[in-house]
């Protein structure tokens, strides 16, 4: 897979002008001193972390093979090279030829003299009178125009003396045809950290290094690059440039300098400062390192298995190549086929049927920031399962997986419901949000079950207790009546000792529950103690992390001991002295009491039988008594709660609000930013607006028939949902009221429905009616997408997404997925009902924007996608005889595009072939010439201005 090198594309050698260590003493001579120095040339460049050089010896190629065997045995890459004085300009201009790696240094020699004009005798290539590097005998444009095949220009130090853009060496035509000439692939234009900025303005090399020189177009597509130009071993690899290549060949350079704004980072690209160490090869975001679908495939007699790189990957082959396969795999997977819509859902549940019944499917990811390694598996009876620390739980790993159909469907409408286009786009920032771990969408399912049966709870306790307190004036009356029945059997003598004796011991009772319930207190505070503290604190290491003393360990132990001690001590202590008061309780005046209450009461039972009164009846008449008074003051108790109740009824509520709230909250946020990183998407909310979706629950949790109150269910959704803010709230309040109260008139006396509905919802169960009232409707969101040359500040260029074409549905779908999350994005055929205008300016740009971030697979059918997005791996599948694999003749077929086999490959299954590109380009005129664009473009510029 193509990764990023650390190179050095100039670099001196001893041939001319290198500064020697002076610690030792070379014979160049001496094969053995050559090889020893070049061994320690490239020490040097191996602690800088350089991979790759180009030798910029001064017109000769002297130390190319003694470099090259070195570099070989350091594991550096060395690219031929030769730098050359032109003859153009007041000392010349520099320019760096690189050749492919076959390049001899007789093939230099060729280049100096033959391209050059350097001869030994006329034309030497050093000046005899300073041995200093001579010009050549041609121009810079002469020898741009005769430099063969397989070599690539540079031009160093730019804009410094010697430099191509300094206007100290070539200045009018001369100098702009040379910037616009076609072999010259890039330039070093130095840091430029010392220089300021003059007031009112820029600088010439500051407005050259920000390409802001409209007279020179060519500033816009050359690459930039960093070199040392050592020329001496501890200035090797200062300056470098980072080049993301398949691997280091020439045709590698190429398409870096071609495509410099996703291959090139110079040393002082501000985009290194984000990168971990600097290293662009270091990723931070989770990505997908290996697919294997195996087991027996419907669609395949093989099993396949792909590699991807952490970048951008591309997915190509013919129709039935097993493209969708593979995007249908990791959906299965990491993903989700219920939260499809519903016609996609039974379409990837049909394919998983037919291709996947009888699959194992593994895929290994890469955990963000660690790094670490995990294998995600599927099989239809199992499911989705992920390999932990030796264990298999369910697969949690977030990927984002889209077929461009399915993001068409989600914003389509339904005529039969008007909020599908805002539930299908809620869901997928749901799951956004899920996926990021802000709110993962099983806790707030969770947190919403749990606030919507605190209020079931609480409305369901205050209206028991309601409904006892109403029994009060009834229990008074009977109490009433049993005294009175009680005091007619009591002579009037007596009477104050009945009372007396029940009085002690009720009182009894009561002290005797109260210090039961301190007991079980104490004896729970004892359990609680030690399953909180337990003797032995249990440690998850052994030892204290590196890094922290010991002494911090053992002062937080000695606490939690002492803690620990205390607790038991105290609830010891307690324990006693409950049972001293126990003890106190037995004896004394009290119990003395106690006894003299009980006796007295058995002694005038013994009185009234002697009287002839029926004891047992006496008896009844008195234990009713004591249970009604008891049961009196239970329910006074009740009485004195009832606010507390209401109460808490109306917290449970508000916290049921505010859950709804949050999750708004953390959508709003989630949606502004993409608005804001889009430019191009806005979105509106509308709080609880989703009536269709509160009439599809109510009718759930009513178990209507399909066709059962159709029309009065909708009816009733839309006069709670569909209306003003203020009005809703109006509305959901009374709805809760009847719904508790068990009276409807208040609301049908604003909605007038058929009485049968009505009179459904009285002889609901309570249960249902209560739980009625915790259901709240959804938001509504509304996303609008900026008209093509539309004005932001302008509300008429706005339009719904659900209001615009197929291809701007898909473009605006697309916006928004690519502006969210950084966990791997699978998308499946984004093109589709695109122009390719669109495929060019929005997906390709996407992609170029994303892969800085996060993993994408794209599966396509278009050529841009690969080649103008620059893809770091394409993989190119076909289908033969019943098999689905990677295409295959002297090596696979994957890689970025420096491999010629996947430049084939592009052309033939997305181009037609070579021919047909090349006639298309015919067909079309265009110019393919840079600098005959450029100064067609110029022409063009000047015209206008005239």
């Amino acid at each position: 897979m193509s990764r990023w090198f650390k190179c050095d594309l100039q670099v001196g050698t001893p041939a001319w002008g290198f500064t020697l260590p002076c610690d030792t003493t070379y014979d160049f001579d001496d094969p053995a001193d050559r090889e020893a120095f070049s061994d320690r040339y490239m020490a040097a460049l191996k602690e800088r972390g350089i991979e790759v050089i180009a030798l910029a010896e001064h017109h000769s190629a002297n130390w190319l093979d003694d470099l090259q065997e070195a570099g070989e045995r350091a594991g550096i890459t060395v690219f031929p090279g030769v730098e050359v004085t032109t003859g153009s300009g007041a000392d010349g201009v520099h320019l760096i030829l690189i050749g492919g790696l076959e390049k001899t240094a007789q093939d230099i020699d060729y280049l100096l003299d033959v391209c050059c004009g350097f001869d030994r005798d006329r034309h030497p290539r050093f000046d005899p009178r300073t041995n200093k590097p001579a010009p050549a005998r041609k121009s810079i444009d002469d020898l741009l125009e005769t430099v063969p095949p397989g070599w690539l220009v540079i031009a160093p130090h730019a804009l410094s003396e010697n430099g191509i853009a300094s206007g100290k060496s070539i200045e009018g035509s001369l100098r702009w045809k040379a910037m616009h000439h076609d072999r010259l692939s890039a330039l070093d234009v130095g840091r430029g950290d010392d220089e300021k900025q003059p007031p009112g303005g820029k600088t010439w090399n500051q407005r050259f290094r920000a390409r802001d020189l409209d007279y020179l177009p060519a500033v816009k597509r050359l690459a930039y690059v960093s070199t040392s130009d050592a020329y001496r071993l501890e200035s090797l690899g200062t300056r470098f440039t980072w080049i993301r290549m398949e691997e280091p060949t020439l045709e590698g350079l190429r398409q870096a300098f071609l495509d410099f704004g996703s291959r090139i980072l110079r040393d002082c690209d501000e985009r290194l400062k984000n990168m971990p160490a600097g290293d662009p090869n270091r990723v931070e975001h989770s990505w997908l390192q290996r697919l294997h679908l195996g087991g027996t495939l419907g669609n395949s007699k093989d099993a396949l298995t792909l590699e991807f790189t952490p970048g951008l990957n591309v997915i190509i082959g013919g129709r039935g190549a097993g493209k969708s396969t593979v995007v249908s795999g990791i959906r299965q997977i990491y993903g989700d086929v219920e939260g499809l819509p519903e016609g996609l859902s039974k379409e990837a549940k049909a394919f998983q049927d037919r291709v996947f019944g009888r699959a194992d499917l593994t895929c290994v990811h890469r955990l963000p920031v660690s790094g670490e390694e995990q294998a995600a598996l599927w099989s239809k009876a199992e499911g989705q399962r992920t390999a932990r620390g030796g264990q298999l739980t369910p697969t949690t790993f977030p990927v984002r997986v889209f077929a461009q159909k399915e993001l068409f469907e989600r914003v389509a409408g339904d005529a039969d419901d008007v909020h599908s286009s805002s539930r299908n786009l809620l869901k997928l920032v749901d799951e956004a949000l899920d996926a990021s771990g802000t709110q993962p969408v099983a806790a707030f399912e969770a947190t919403l079950a749990q606030g919507q049966n605190s209020l079931t709870s609480r409305i369901t306790e205050r209206l028991q207790a309601e409904r006892e307190v109403g029994q009060l004036d009834a229990l008074r009356a009977r109490t009433g009546e049993l005294s009175r029945q009680v005091e007619h059997l009591d002579d009037p003598a007596t009477q104050e000792r009945r009372g007396r004796n029940e009085q002690i011991n009720q009182e009894h009772r009561d002290l005797e529950a109260h210090a039961e319930s301190l007991r079980i207190v104490i004896t729970e505070l004892e359990k609680s103690t030690n399953a909180l503290l337990p003797p032995t604190q249990p440690s998850a290491v052994d030892g204290p992390p590196v890094g922290v003393p010991g002494e911090h360990y053992a002062e937080l132990g000695r606490i939690r001991t002492a803690l620990r001690t205390s607790v038991l001590e105290a609830v010891a202590k307690a324990a006693r002295e409950a049972d001293a008061a126990k003890d106190a309780r037995r004896s004394g005046e009290w119990a003395d009491r106690v006894r003299a209450a009980r006796e007295d009461d058995k002694a005038y039972q013994a009185e009234l039988a002697e009287l002839g009164v029926d004891t047992a009846a006496y008896l009844s008449l008195r234990e009713d008594l004591a249970q009604m008074m008891g049961r009196i003051r239970a329910l006074e108790a009740s009485a004195r709660k009832l606010p507390s109740l209401r109460q808490q009824e109306a917290y449970a509520a508000e916290e049921l609000d505010v859950t709804h709230d949050n999750r708004r909250r953390l959508r709003q946020h989630f949606l502004g930013e993409i608005a804001r990183r889009s430019g191009t998407l806005r979105f509106a909310f509308q709080q609880h607006g989703d009536w269709g979706g509160w009439e599809r629950d109510v009718r759930t949790l009513l178990g209507l028939r399909s066709d059962g109150y159709i029309e009065e269910v909708r009816s009733l959704a839309r006069w709670l949902w569909d209306c003003a803010e203020e009005s809703t709230s109006n509305r959901v309040r009374t709805w809760r009221t009847a719904l508790i109260d068990n009276d409807f008139n208040p609301v049908s006396r604003e909605l007038p429905l058929r009485s049968a509905w009505w009179t459904k919802l009285t002889q609901l169960d309570q249960a249902v009616r209560i739980r009625l009232c915790s259901l709240l409707a959804d938001d509504v969101v509304v996303m609008k997408f900026l008209r093509e040359g539309g004005a932001p500040e302008k509300a008429a260029d706005w339009q719904e997404v659900t209001q615009g074409s197929p291809g701007q549905r898909s473009a605006a779908m697309l916006s928004f997925v690519f502006h969210q999350g950084e966990e791997p994005l699978v998308l499946d055929q984004p093109e589709d009902d695109l122009d390719t205008t669109l495929i060019s300016e929005l997906i390709v740009a996407q992609l170029r924007g994303s892969r800085w971030r996060r993993q994408i697979i794209v599966v396509t059918h278009n050529a841009n996608i690969p080649v103008l997005g620059d893809a770091d791996r394409v993989i190119v599948l076909e289908n033969t005889d019943g098999s689905i694999r990677i295409r295959n003749s002297t090596r696979p077929h994957m890689g970025s595009i420096d491999v010629q086999e996947v430049r084939t490959d592009i052309q033939n299954v997305m181009e037609g072939g070579v021919s047909a590109f090349v006639m298309r380009e015919r067909k079309y005129d265009n110019e393919l010439s840079n600098y005959r664009k450029d100064a067609a473009s110029m022409q063009q510029g000047k015209a206008m201005r005239s």
